[in-house]
């Protein structure tokens, strides 16, 4: 029987380990790209 190689773990920690913890500057950034880029898609979505 096969064992599962990988770990499952959630997005926000993804996002900790890989972009930083809320708060820090590198993280704000990242997450007001997001935000502008998911306003982009709705704009799209509603023409």
């Amino acid at each position: 029987m096969e064992t599962n190689k990988f770990k499952t773990v959630s997005l926000d920690t993804m996002i900790d380990k890989h972009i930083g913890k809320v708060g820090t500057e590198r993280r704000d950034a990242f997450e007001n790209e997001l935000r502008i880029d998911l306003l982009g898609q709705a704009i799209k979505h509603a023409r």
